[in-house]
């Protein structure tokens, strides 16, 4: 009998397992589809490096640098050469203030020049420090957040754009307990966001810092993480085209089979490395309210289109990273641009732009059933009107993610605290990843050692 059987090979499975052999154990891992990694996915041809989907990790959370440089990566490490970021309003770029914290100014004079905002805006805004604190503990929307702390109009010109495209969502009804707790840290705490203190900065001075960016990549793309776990583990860990139909009790463990009741594995213990509604189909014969639970993650489909154009033909001097879309001051279909030539150094030939840009969402579900021909018309449009670019692209990449991006709206972690005390009394069960208390790569591998020592010891 196997120790641990993982079913998904994402990050989150691929640590669970890491972490698990470390530690001695026996471990199978199930993935339905012929690769590993998830939504971590990298293409290398004809010079480019291309991102299909996250293209860095978070350095303020820890676990991600940490597994990097555990696995020897230390030397693939690269950081981005050009700071700084911008909203499309209507058709012109407004560069976000530095310095900022999710496009809120952070001094006074970084306030005082934030052209996005109308000026009695950016005054409601200066208002912030004297805005009560909420005593409520309930969870409660980005959008809400946002309306009573910084006023209405941050809502559609910062909330929108930079926090709901971060998750492809609406932040009407995103949670920010789950997704941005820091900011309601700050407010207990501090009894303001822009009040306190952070990252050392005192926000009411004018001091000015070097702009920087919290975001770290490595050297072959993203897809490196995932072919050093794999490296990582024995032969024959991870088994591909396995999809997991069925998990069923046993003596002592747990049994998994695929379709036809073909037989997959017997372990003591199973980790769901899946999406909520895969975990949410499995869960169903064993105990049905859990299984509703994580039926009730709503999940988005998205679409990334990768465009690359000779730097002449492009106008725009690509000063910074990229550009998120303010979407009801705007009319373009796209909800963000990543200028990735501009942010990571050698990921296109020289004298060559690369650029990635974003379609669908909660917004425009429709978006990811449009043909390649179809998305790669839109994004042409709206970039060509955006960044000055007069010529056809000399290569296009279309990458689909269908249902693929978990929605972390009110009351989630309430439902994830009851999804876990469910999976407690089943014994021998647990879950992890985006689905449920992870947002991000980082908030993933810190999820899947959690996990993992709790399977060990369940293992014991």
């Amino acid at each position: 009998m196997t120790d641990v059987a993982v079913v998904g090979a994402g990050i989150t499975g691929l640590t669970v397992a890491y972490a698990l052999v470390r530690r001695g154990l026996s471990v199978e891992v199930f993935e339905a589809s012929a690769r590993a990694g998830g939504l971590i996915r990298t293409e290398r041809a004809h010079g480019f490096t291309i991102e299909a989907g996250p293209d860095s990790l978070l350095m303020s959370k820890p676990a991600g640098l940490d597994l990097v440089r555990e696995l020897g990566l230390d030397a693939e490490i690269v950081r981005v050469r050009t700071p700084g970021a911008f909203v499309l309003r209507g058709h012109r770029l407004y560069r976000l203030p530095s310095p900022s914290l999710l496009g809120l100014p952070l001094t006074r004079r970084a306030l005082a020049g934030y052209e996005l905002l109308p000026w009695p805006a950016r005054v409601r805004l200066a208002r912030e420090p004297r805005v009560p604190p909420r005593v409520s503990a309930d969870d409660e929307s980005v959008a809400s957040f946002f309306r009573r702390r910084f006023g209405p109009e941050t809502v559609d010109l910062i909330a929108q754009p930079l926090l709901g495209g971060i998750h492809a969502g609406d932040i009407e009804q995103l949670s920010m307990q789950s997704l941005f707790p820091r900011l309601l840290e700050l407010e207990r705490t501090e009894g303001s966001v822009l009040g306190g203190k952070v990252g050392g900065t005192a926000v009411r001075g004018d001091g000015e810092r070097p702009p920087s960016s919290p975001f770290m990549s490595l050297q072959g793309g993203m897809q490196s993480l995932v072919d050093a776990l794999l490296a990582a583990l024995p032969p024959q860990t991870v088994r591909f085209h396995r999809p997991v139909a069925h998990v069923n009790r046993l003596t002592g463990g747990w049994h998994l089979s695929g379709e036809g009741a073909s037989h997959l594995s017997t372990a003591r213990t199973v980790v769901l490395a899946a999406p909520a509604h895969v975990a949410a189909r499995l869960l169903r014969p064993l105990d049905p309210e859990a299984a509703d639970l994580c039926a009730r993650v709503p999940y988005v489909s998205t679409a990334s289109v990768v465009l690359a154009w000779p730097r002449a033909a492009v106008a725009h001097p690509l000063d910074g990273t990229g550009f998120v879309v303010a979407r009801r001051h705007s009319d373009v279909r796209i909800t963000a641009a990543t200028w990735v030539s501009a942010k990571w150094e050698a990921r296109a030939p020289d004298d060559t732009v690369l650029v990635r840009a974003f379609l669908g969402g909660q917004h425009d579900p429709v978006a990811v059933d449009l043909t390649d021909e179809e998305m790669v018309r839109h994004v042409r449009h709206d970039l060509e009107s955006v960044m000055g670019i007069a010529a056809a692209p000399t290569l296009a990449r279309v990458f689909r993610w269908v249902n693929a991006g978990a929605q972390h709206t009110v009351g989630h972690l309430r439902r994830v605290e009851q999804i876990e005390a469910r999976l407690h009394a089943l014994g021998g069960v647990f879950a992890a990843g985006s689905g449920f208390r992870s947002v991000g790569i980082p908030d993933c591998i810190a999820d899947a050692r959690r996990v993992a020592a709790a399977a060990a010891a369940q293992s014991d």
